[in-house]
């Protein structure tokens, strides 16, 4: 008893000096109450659980009211024998243990000599009595028999109780990941760990997991969803609790290999598509790949690891189309764009009168002229398109005729020229891609009886191209490039100094770069201001691509609906790294399960964000306004946009569950603060 009221001792003041313990647990844990046939507590039963894949093995005694609990065993199946002189030895197998759950096998012995082996029936409650957290096992198995759009772990959350979330949408070129809002909380509110490590992107005002990790289910034993009343060691929030853990191997080589196809040609078109005279768009979706796991040493280590390929190419996801405001002047503008054909071209429409207010050549700026005669390099069409397929909208830009100003100052000259430009509605498709190379890999070793040891590392590149950044007004395909990337490393390990004191440390680093540009043909080249002949002043103090880039065109009013240029966020850095250290420690004493623990993480987050910087040319009213140069309003800003935050964040907790009679209480205690160190 001295030994163990040191170990304990220890054990806090380690907790309390490096500051350790996880949170989220990526074990579970099993417990029971022995009788025999008329109802009778037995007391001293010895309890062996055993892993089928792994013969992981952990015993236990009943107490004095005949209650066994074996808390930190790895997710997997199990099978339980009971062994007590004078009665059958009682075997109950296929015993599933989940993650952050302590389940309840309640069994009944039979009189009888011990050498007797009697199969017990250990049915476990479709309700789980030892807590009073209200949790969801989605199996594996359940997410891959279960067809969803994405295969996304995240496309079934919504049929949870409690649980909010969009559907994803058919042919997306990412991951699919949602972020739900769980019991009217918000989506930045849910946390995600990663086989007990924190994997909850910080840099997302979209969700927690938003752009972030979507392991393959082939390589998820389960996905546990806690939604509210989790104990103290869970969450770091107030929303709900999420926890990816991986399959382990066994000793017996599996593995499996798979193929999803998703193609165009199972589906129709879009009513609208069909009217606007756009052909049916590309939903093509690929996804493949393998898993394998077995033995390294039967008994002691065992490897998992899987790879999967996502090839995407879709035309139905918002930013793979543009409904956008041209003028009619357009339809009639071919491969001669001088400033004469551009001029002649709106003349033709805007009911101009010859003498005093039509458009004169010399009237197009020269800015004007090379963005009409931009070209762009997805479609090999113009920038600024030529249109066969669109809607009259039987309204014009701006009515009327209005001043325009020409030349430098002081030199400067004004003319009235007629604006009136008739407007029409143009519907574009220019598929998104999505490609996605993703590995995990899992070992697991015991190193002796009390002693395991555990490492995951999951590794996932998924950029994806946008074709329209900005779908509701882009004039022409601006290439947005997704450099979604993760990194995500686990190692735990659990040693038993007895049956009723358990100690698990465990170590995480979590990597994920979202980071956001325009692919290089759409900000180098001719696509920059320079090219088309604008000074921008931001220059001198950032050289950078995102500053010499195109800028941004934007209409108003009636061209609400009108822009080129890739838009502001266009060049968006965002990258996270936690480092995270923690300790989780059981103790059993008589009715009381103790839990308590420490946890350590190092956040740094990364981010530049040049918005303007590359200049904006808004409230644009007619596009007649544009043709001679003359913007409402003009933008530029620079400064110092890179920033790079670093914070600390320490955590300690302890929880107490306590049975009185047949009822059990459970109280718990969370500290937890932050440091931001610069």
């Amino acid at each position: 008893m001295k030994t163990h009221f040191f170990a304990i001792g220890l054990l806090i003041f380690i907790t309390l000096t490096s500051s350790p313990t996880i949170f989220a647990q990526a074990t579970g844990g099993l417990t029971g109450v022995v009788t025999d046939q008329n109802g009778a507590l037995i007391q001293g039963v010895s309890i062996t659980v055993k892993n089928t894949g792994t013969n992981l093995i952990r015993n236990a005694v009943t107490n004095d009211e005949s209650r066994w609990t074996i808390t930190q065993l790895p997710v997997g199946t199990y099978s339980v024998s009971y062994e007590k002189e004078g009665f059958k030895k009682g075997i109950g197998a296929f015993v599933q243990v989940e993650a952050s759950v302590t389940r309840s096998v309640d069994v009944t012995l039979e009189i009888g000599v011990s050498d007797v082996f009697v199969d017990v029936t250990t049915d476990q409650p479709l309700v789980q009595s030892e807590s009073a957290a209200v949790t969801r096992q989605i199996t594996g198995e359940q997410l891959i028999k279960t067809p969803t759009s994405t295969r996304s772990f995240t496309g079934i959350l919504s049929s949870e109780s409690g649980v909010s979330s969009d559907l994803s949408s058919v042919g997306v070129n990412g991951t699919g990941n949602i972020s739900p809002s769980v019991n009217g909380t918000r989506t930045t509110s849910t946390s995600l760990f990663f086989n007990g490590i924190d994997a909850t992107n910080i840099t997302s005002n979209e969700g927690s997991m938003t752009d972030n990790i979507s392991p393959a289910p082939e390589t998820l034993e389960e996905v546990k969803l806690q939604t509210s009343l989790y104990d103290a060691s869970t969450g770091r929030s107030g929303g709900g609790n999420f926890q990816l853990i991986t399959k382990q191997g066994s000793n017996e080589f599996k593995g499996s290999a798979y193929y999803y196809l998703q193609n165009k040609a199972f589906n129709s078109n879009e009513f609208f598509l069909q009217q606007s005279g756009n052909e049916k768009p590309r939903a093509d979706r690929t996804e493949t790949g393998f898993t394998l796991g077995g033995p390294f040493k039967k008994d002691k280590i065992f490897f998992f690891g899987g790879y999967q390929y996502t090839d995407a190419n879709t035309g139905l996801v918002p930013t793979a189309r543009t409904r956008t405001v041209l003028p009619l002047a357009m339809s009639v503008l071919g491969a001669d764009r001088s400033k004469a054909a551009i001029a002649s071209a709106f003349n033709q429409f805007n009911g101009c009168s010859a003498v005093t207010n039509c458009l004169l050549p010399s009237d197009v700026s020269d800015v004007a002229l090379r963005i009409f005669n931009l070209r762009n390099p997805v479609t090999g069409g113009y920038y600024l398109p030529s249109i066969t397929n669109f809607r009259n909208l039987g309204i014009v830009d701006q009515a009327g005729t209005g001043s325009y100003q020409f030349g430098l100052f002081p030199a400067i000259t004004s003319r009235t020229l007629q604006r009136n430009n008739p407007l029409v509605e143009v519907v574009t498709v220019q598929p998104s891609l999505f490609k996605q190379h993703q590995f995990t890999t899992r070992l697991d070793a015991q190193l002796s009886k009390s002693n395991t040891l555990s490492g995951t590392f999951f590794y996932s590149n998924f950029p994806g191209l946008d074709s329209f950044p900005d779908p509701n007004s882009l004039a022409s395909p601006t290439t947005l490039r997704r450099d979604d990337r993760n990194r995500t490393l686990s190692i735990g390990d659990t040693h038993v100094f007895s049956p009723n004191l358990i100690n698990e440390v465990r170590f995480g680093h979590f990597s994920l770069n979202n980071t956001r540009s325009l692919t290089e043909e759409f900000s180098t080249g001719d696509f920059t201001n320079a090219a088309i002949g604008v000074i921008n002043p931001a220059t001198s103090f950032d050289p950078s691509v995102a500053t010499t880039r195109l800028g941004h065109y934007v209409g108003r009013n009636n061209i609400a609906n009108f822009s080129f240029g890739g838009p502001n966020d266009s060049f968006n850095r965002r990258k996270q790294a936690t480092f995270s250290i923690g300790d989780n420690v059981n103790w059993i004493a008589g009715n009381h399960n103790v839990k308590f623990g420490g946890e350590y993480k190092r956040h740094q987050f990364q981010t530049n964000l040049p918005e303007e910087q590359a200049t904006e040319f808004e409230k644009f009213d007619s596009f007649t306004q544009l043709l001679t140069g003359n913007a409402t309003e003009a933008d530029t800003q620079y400064g110092i946009t890179d920033k790079d935050f670093r914070f600390q964040d320490y955590g300690f907790y302890i929880t107490d569950d306590f049975r009185v009679s047949q009822i059990e209480f459970e109280s718990g205690l969370t500290i937890r603060a932050v440091y931001v160190a610069d």
